[in-house]
């Protein structure tokens, strides 16, 4: 892990915790994404959300985490009541207050669910605005998702964090959402990269600094 802009701590697991309050923050879960997939046809694994959920699970179990806001695209192909209610189920099981969701791109017909919590514009956490990030932002502090940023490493994509000032960008949560490469994108020139490799240990020498995780 790698703590950052004094209040965050970083996790190989793919979201990142404001430290003073216990709560996680997470970005881009896309829930349905498989069997969205399955139903255009596509041959590809549908996992249960605990199974997409395991590395939160698996998260708790050495770090604090009290409470959760997702930052935007909780599903992938908008509101599903079932996925909703098992990944409240998963939540509550692991005792993690659900702060609520900021409706992302992908989240269509949030706005007229009452099983959770909705902040259309943002939500204030602890002195942090955190967004889904594909609107337009000031120059407050800033925690987002939306951009799936990622780093070339090796031949192959791998998900970075990035920061700057007293913004944080989240990578997706989700395992199958397509990364983004910061380094061919010039908005984020500038910024800070920590990249999640597959080791457990942090390099410095890799894209300035190098957040792994360990193999499951």
């Amino acid at each position: 892990m790698k703590r950052v802009l004094d209040e965050w701590i970083l996790l190989p697991q793919r979201f990142a915790i404001h430290e003073p309050s216990a709560t996680a923050v997470l970005a881009d879960l896309h829930l349905g994404y498989g069997a969205a997939r399955q139903r255009q046809g596509d041959a590809i694994p549908a996992r249960s959300v605990r199974e997409e959920l395991q590395p939160l699970v698996d998260a708790a179990r050495v770090q604090e985490v009290r409470s959760l806001i997702v930052a935007g695209d909780l599903f992938e192909r908008g509101y599903d009541a079932a996925i909703a209610k098992e990944f409240l189920d998963v939540l509550r099981e692991l005792r993690i207050q659900f702060i609520g969701l900021v409706p992302g791109n992908h989240d269509r017909g949030v706005a007229q669910i009452d099983d959770m919590p909705i902040f259309a514009d943002g939500h204030e956490w602890c002195g942090w605005r955190i967004i889904h990030g594909d609107q337009a932002c000031g120059g407050e502090k800033i925690v987002m998702g939306h951009w799936h940023p990622a780093l070339r490493w090796r031949g192959r994509k791998t998900p970075c964090f990035l920061t700057r000032g007293t913004a944080l960008v989240l990578p997706a949560f989700s395992h199958d959402a397509a990364g983004a490469e910061v380094e061919k994108d010039a908005r984020w020139d500038g910024w800070q990269r920590l990249a999640i490799c597959r080791n457990a240990e942090i390099n410095s020498k890799v894209s300035r600094v190098r957040l792994t995780a360990r193999r499951r």
